[in-house]
């Protein structure tokens, strides 16, 4: 396991994603979609037990954070 390449990957990854968030936005499907199809590229790139752990925690930390943005709005929404 090429540790160097992967943490590379996964930072340009992270940076390929802050860009589709910008133009897509966090919410919405295409993000998603998209979010899911990459790190599945990368999960089958670099096949190993912690490149998941490490892969799910950014995809939950994904969701937690739209669900954050989802929560505001709703309480605009509520108090407009």
């Amino acid at each position: 396991m090429n540790w160097d390449d992967f943490f590379k990957d996964l930072q340009k990854w992270m940076e390929a994603s802050n860009m589709m968030i910008q133009k897509l936005g966090l919410g919405s499907s295409q993000y998603w979609k998209w979010c899911i199809e990459t790190l599945g590229v990368l999960e089958n790139r670099y096949p190993h037990p912690l490149v998941v752990k490490f892969l799910v925690d950014i995809l939950s930390y994904q969701d937690e954070a739209a669900s954050q943005i989802q929560g505001r709005k709703q309480n605009e929404n509520r108090i407009s």
